[in-house]
């Protein structure tokens, strides 16, 4: 509502100069809206400069209920939640009881209350506009300029790094991308999805999406290694989610609907609850234990490396880092029966980097559980606290346990052990802090000294180390209530008796934990499937997380609940149902996936068939024989099952030669998609041998598993067309090449990868690739920049003429964007020109020079600018078109190329200075120009390592490391919870120099802008 008033008073100031009709024109000017033109009882009338409409008219026609006061000659109109109140000849008027002033009254015309039209259509959240061509008053009204949501959300989750590079999302983008912004890749913990709306995802911090632009839309996008789920926490692979697309408009957003749940692959569990402690004062390695949980399921596991790594360095130390250790850098720990392995180091015992290990260093220990296979990739676990090698007695307490305990949705539910520090003689007590997970990185000692007393639980030292649970009226740091749903860290701190003494000690923190009813030993589901066509339970898959004690599990009950009567349905329920009307699965160590049986039943009796909606819940029944022990999960997504087998087939396959590579580039693939494709994840691509393709089958299709034989494509809810590459191969392994005989095949991949679900297309008509006759291809293509309109028309292309120019009738000049010219062959050349995507140019035997026009229109098919498909730049190819029979010839492309005006205005005069002698950074530049600009980014590059190139400054800022400046801003304060570029918090007696990014918006400007300017500062600890 803020932005509306803004743009109201704006616009009653300065309408009277935008807005400026003739006035001998009145009579004939016109209200259109939304493209149709307005019918008033009474004209619109121009009164020195302002246009006026009869109230009602206009108000009505923009759906606002509009109140007539006689007596007090007022009028009132409310639409939503704008109430607007105008009185006949005042100067003044009320926006929700706000008061702004006008330069044009309200009057009465001719028994008419005529009223200024800009403020009223701006006033209600509507765009105005002038057409001195047209003599109308243009107005945009919000619904038409609403965005429309993303589709089918999907994301494949590998497991290899155990963090977003793990993650491929894609989404098919609306229909309509003409007011859309960008899209926002939003990760939400599973057990957050069901409540997280619009209004959430509109107030995600920006370092915890992902941004995709229009112009990538559709296509794959892999996610960082810092990637964030909406709360702030790292991806990881030991946690469920679901993936939601924003769309972004200039003033309006809309959320998809949510992917399936997401979880990487786990193909060997990782230990756990890894300890790093201090255990003598040899000031080397010896000083230095590691003890950790071995992983829940070991049998693919060799053995464990215990590695140390410099805390500095933790948060970049992955799965890749940790297989490239030097054997001579870690210590190996076998497997045995004990559940809690452990090791000590030696006094030659060296960190991950080969240097020593000793004193005064923040280390953090990982343990990397080695697979026995080679199918499967080896388990990096989290990292452990921080441990700083020194004298006992200056030690901070550590974390040493933390485990959702009760059920009662508050600190009761929380449980935390942790070691005290070595010598108690001058603490005076501790306080436990619990920290949210997105939030616990920039939590310092200073922040926990400044906390009031209802935001920490303070315990008496008793000699020894403690735990304890917290109460009911336990709070975080924020001043929240502890609650389910919410991840968290918990902190320890050694009060110290003589502050002026002694230092308050703060540990590290501890491992991230989030409450939910039943704690870790509730079952969770994790999937429900479609896997087969039996129209019976034998098409229903249940995936569910086992508890993680089953110690008191004695089996575990599936229950298939129709989705009506699934929020009524309670552990009392469960309890209640008889034996055949539920599917027992015994426990088995691991977590469990299974396919109901043909009789399998729902919880009222009915057989499980098909066109039924269901949701699934998983019992874990107790071995004490108590029903209220047992332990029942929430329910599942819901799910109908259906006979796919018709729907989700790929139909019209076709394959055709389109070039001379003697590749699998020759080949060009056309299908139908499935008319079904909800429950479609990709499509494969397989060229079978002629010889060969009457016994392909889909077993065969399901058998092969090397990704090198045939070709994935993504869904994208239209009809695929795509060129196979230089290193597609057919079934048996063979590269494609020209004359044998080969049939195309397209099998439709469900959801989830069950193969007994997957079904196969019919085969394509045969093909045998020929080498055919080509023309040679036209080459030094060149483009020049000889104008500033940001269109086609500043463009002029150079290039050479073919070699065989005799065979040829013409050249076409086709302009890529540069995000696709890796990939544009002869087959989009082709495509593009069927399109009419393409501009002739004549041959006349000499170099060829050609200027493009505004219309002209890229590759895709949009008008060439920065706002549709070149944010990114362009190149520019060349087209041979042969005379008689030879196939067409494609140039190489031309060097990438951007339009004028698409970098961001940099910024100058940055200067910076320490405030006081606080841990603050007072940031000033001045720039007098933001066009183009989405906002600023402030960059701290820490001593030594100064230097910053503008590549590295957009790389950090994607990283989220950085402060961000508003576009109306010239000015920022760095506190203690801002970070370097390094994501460090900022830090007394380290010289920093700032960089100011002009980050581009994607529309005016579609490159980022690093200041030449830059500044110092030291902060210096008082």
């Amino acid at each position: 509502m803020k932005k509306v008033l803004a743009t109201i008073v704006a616009s009653v100031m300065l309408f009277s100069m935008l807005l400026l009709p003739p006035a001998s024109a009145a009579s004939a000017i016109k209200i259109v809206i939304d493209g149709e033109t307005l019918a008033t009882d009474q004209p619109p009338v121009a009164i020195n400069g302002s246009v006026f409409v009869p109230l009602r008219g206009i108000f009505e026609a923009l759906d606002a209920v509009v109140y007539w006061n006689q007596k007090a000659q007022t009028v009132k109109a409310v639409k939503g939640n704008v109430t607007i109140v105008l009185k006949i000849g005042a100067k003044t008027a009320t926006i929700n009881d706000e008061t702004v002033a006008l330069d044009a009254y309200a009057r009465a015309i001719n028994g008419r209350t005529m009223v200024p039209i800009r403020f009223v259509s701006e006033s209600l959240g509507e765009k105005v506009e002038w057409s001195k061509k047209l003599n109308s008053v243009l107005i945009t009204t919000f619904k038409q300029r609403e965005v429309g949501a993303a589709q089918y959300v999907n994301v494949i989750a590998d497991y290899q790094y155990g963090d977003g590079r793990d993650w491929r999302v894609m989404f098919a983008p609306p229909s309509n991308q003409d007011n859309v912004k960008e899209y926002r890749i939003l990760a939400v913990k599973e057990n957050a999805a069901a409540s997280f709306n619009l209004a959430k995802a509109q107030s995600v911090s920006s370092a915890n999406y992902t941004t995709v632009q229009p112009y990538t839309a559709g296509k794959i996008t892999t996610m960082g290694a810092y990637a964030r789920d909406v709360d702030g926490a790292t991806l990881r692979a030991d946690q469920s989610y679901r993936v939601f697309v924003l769309t972004v408009g200039a003033d309006s957003y809309a959320l998809s609907q949510p992917s399936a749940v997401v979880r990487q692959a786990d193909s060997t569990n990782s230990a756990t609850n890894v300890v790093i402690s201090d255990v003598s004062d040899y000031g080397d390695g010896r000083d230095l234990a590691v003890s950790f949980t071995k992983a829940a399921n070991d049998s693919n596991i060799s053995n464990y490396r215990v590695m140390i790594v410099k805390t500095k360095d933790a948060g970049k130390f992955d799965l890749n880092a940790a297989n490239d250790v030097s054997s001579s850098y870690y210590n190996t720990v076998y497997k045995s029966s004990s559940s809690t392995l452990s090791t000590q180091f030696s006094s030659s015992s060296r960190d991950v980097n080969g240097d020593w290990i000793k004193n005064g260093v923040p280390y953090t220990a990982f343990v990397l559980a080695v697979t026995n296979s080679s199918s499967t990739a080896n388990r990096l676990s989290s990292g452990s606290a921080s441990v700083t090698l020194g004298n006992y007695s200056q030690m901070a307490p550590l974390v040493t346990g933390i485990a959702d305990v009760n059920n009662y949705g508050d600190g009761r539910d929380l449980f935390v052990s942790f070691n005290k520090v070595q010598d108690e003689t001058n603490v005076a007590y501790y306080r436990l802090f619990v920290v949210r997970e997105a939030d616990y990185s920039k939590f310092s000692v200073s922040d926990a000294n400044k906390l009031s007393s209802d935001r920490y639980t303070q315990v008496s030292k008793n000699g020894s180390n403690q735990s304890l649970t917290f109460t009911s009226s336990a709070k975080d740091v924020n001043g929240n209530y502890i609650s389910n749903g919410v991840g968290y860290r918990v902190f320890v701190m050694a009060v110290a008796s003589n502050s002026s003494s002694y230092p308050n000690l703060l540990s590290a923190p501890s491992s991230q934990i989030t409450l939910s009813v039943g704690g870790a030993n509730t079952p969770k589901i994790t999937s429900v499937y479609d896997v087969n066509d039996y129209g019976n339970g034998q098409d229903l898959q249940v995936s569910f997380n086992r508890s993680a004690d089953e110690g008191s599990v004695n089996h575990y009950r599936i229950f298939v609940v129709k989705s009506s009567n699934a929020d009524s349905f309670k552990l009392s329920n469960a309890n209640a149902i008889g034996s055949s009307n539920y599917t027992k699965v015994n426990k088995t160590g691991s977590n469990i996936t299974t396919t109901l049986s043909s009789s399998a039943s729902d919880v009222n009796g009915s057989t499980i068939r098909n066109g039924v909606s269901y949701r699934v819940f998983v019992m874990a029944v107790s071995n004490t024989g108590q029903n209220n022990n047992n332990l029942l999960s929430d329910y599942s997504n819901e799910i109908t099952l259906s006979d796919n087998t018709g729907r989700a087939v790929a139909t019209n396959v076709q394959a055709a030669d389109v070039s001379d590579y003697n590749d699998g580039r020759d080949m060009l693939v056309t299908f139908t998609r499935a008319a079904d494709e909800s429950q479609i994840n990709h499509y494969r691509i397989f060229v079978v041998k002629s010889s060969n393709a009457s016994s392909f089958k889909v077993s065969n299709a399901n058998a092969i598993d090397n990704p090198n034989n045939y070709m994935v494509v993504y869904k994208k809810g239209e009809n695929i067309s795509t060129t196979l590459t230089q290193y597609t191969r057919d079934v048996n392994g063979s590269l494609i090449k020209n004359d044998e005989r080969y049939k195309v095949f397209v099998l439709s991949v469900r959801d989830g990868g069950y193969y007994g679900s997957n079904v196969l297309s019919a085969p394509s008509s045969e093909i045998t690739l020929k080498q055919s006759s080509a023309v040679s291809a036209p080459s030094n293509v060149k483009v020049a920049l000889k104008g500033s309109k940001g269109d086609g028309s500043d463009l002029e292309v150079s290039f050479s003429r073919s070699s065989s120019e005799s065979d040829i009738l013409e050249y076409r000049i086709i302009v890529v964007p540069n995000h696709l010219a890796g990939s544009f062959g002869l087959a989009e050349a082709t495509r593009a020109l069927s399109y009419g995507y393409t501009t002739k140019v004549d041959k006349d035997g000499r170099t060829l020079t050609q200027r493009l026009t505004s219309s002209t229109l890229d590759s895709q098919g949009y008008t060439i600018g920065y706002s549709n498909n070149g944010a990114g730049g362009y190149r520019a190819f060349v087209l041979a078109i042969a005379k008689n029979s030879s196939l067409n010839a494609l140039s190489a492309p031309s060097d990438v190329f951007y339009l004028s005006g698409t970098a961001a205005p940099e910024v100058q005069n940055v200067s910076a200075s320490q405030v006081g002698q606080t841990m603050t950074v007072s940031v000033n530049f001045a720039s007098s120009n933001d066009t183009g600009v989405a906002h600023y980014a402030v960059l701290l590059v820490p001593e030594p390592a100064y230097g910053l190139s503008e590549s590295k400054a957009t790389e950090y800022y994607k990283q989220g490391n950085y402060t961000e400046v508003q576009r109306s801003s010239r000015a920022a304060l760095l506190t203690s919870g801002s970070v370097d570029v390094n994501g460090a918090p900022l830090t007394y007696n380290v010289t920093y120099r700032v960089y100011v990014l002009s980050v581009a918006d994607g529309v005016k400007a579609a490159v980022n802008s690093l200041s030449s300017s830059t500044a110092t500062v030291r902060l210096v600890e008082s």
